[in-house]
């Protein structure tokens, strides 16, 4: 089957064996001429069941989905667009990232400030947001790669400020420079496996250093840390 999605306003040209990416990706269903064209051979679904941290058998149905957000995310660096592993919540019209490691708690932080906050928050993606370079600031989009809950929202909204989560018995955040950064950041970027690619998303790194505040955060699972972070972030926008 072979259809046309838009993701990160980027049209693609997808061809699907199975049936699980067009159930996911039917909202970013698009009519527009193609600029990348992406398929997923049995290689790169061999290639993702190795990946899995999971001992879970995964059709390949499900393996063509995560394998071909692999493609989609190599080929769209030339367009100016990173995958960054992090729950993206939109508040106010402007969008705050919060990652960490696996299991760390950052979805249960994003769930917060919609708890806090109410409707005016809008979980953009909860897992796997596409942060795209634009000339008047970049930007964070929703996909449908966005984890167990499936938490997420095909638009965009301007990315003020990124904080790197940790588990603390007490709230405290504080604004970070890019020696502290860069580590955290490249832990949660997605790195494509050539060298020049590879190359290509550590100076897009060093860009959203740049241009995006950065913070580390200590925090307990309360709607304070919310109300701290909120804070701290809103002050530098």
């Amino acid at each position: 089957m072979v259809n046309t999605y838009k993701f990160a306003d980027i049209p693609v040209e997808v061809k699907t064996r199975g049936m699980y990416f067009g159930e996911c990706c039917e909202d970013y269903l698009c009519e527009e001429e193609p600029k990348v064209h992406i398929l997923a051979t049995d290689e790169d679904l061999e290639y993702e069941r190795a990946q899995s941290e999971e001992n879970i058998p995964f059709s390949k149905s499900y393996l063509e989905f995560i394998a071909l957000y692999r493609q989609f995310c190599e080929k769209v660096l030339d367009y100016g667009v990173v995958l960054c592993h992090g729950s993206v919540i939109e508040y106010q019209g402007n969008a705050y990232m919060f990652t960490a490691p696996s299991g760390t708690g950052k979805s249960t932080h994003a769930r917060l400030w919609r708890e806090c906050f109410g409707d005016e928050v809008v979980m953009i993606n909860d897992d796997k947001p596409l942060l795209k370079f634009e000339e008047d600031g970049i930007y964070a989009y929703g996909t449908p790669w966005d984890g167990k809950h499936h938490l997420s929202t095909n638009k965009r909204a301007k990315l003020v400020g990124i904080c790197f989560l940790h588990q603390s018995p007490t709230n405290e955040i504080q604004k970070i420079g890019a020696d502290r950064a860069v580590p955290l950041l490249m832990n949660q970027i997605y790195r494509p496996r050539s060298a020049e690619k590879l190359l290509k998303t550590m100076e897009y790194a060093d860009k959203l250093i740049a241009m995006v505040p950065m913070y580390e955060m200590g925090c307990t699972i309360s709607k304070e840390a919310v109300k701290i972070a909120y804070k701290a972030m809103k002050l530098c926008e």
